[in-house]
């Protein structure tokens, strides 16, 4: 799977950071950051996204 994030349409809510368990997402020094090689549930990351700014490339 092939993260994609649209920063211009993250409103920085930080939702996916909370849902992350395994470190695949980290919010440091004002960015958010994926690492789509770590175990997550990213099908939940992706939905729990109230701005759609995160999907993966199909």
């Amino acid at each position: 799977m092939k993260i994609i994030y649209d920063e211009a349409a993250c409103v920085r809510c930080l939702a996916c950071v909370s849902e992350s368990e395994a470190g695949g997402v980290t919010y440091e020094d004002g960015r958010l950051l994926f690492d789509d090689t770590k175990p997550e549930d990213w099908a939940n990351i992706i939905a729990i996204c109230p701005a759609f700014a995160i999907r993966n490339e199909e």
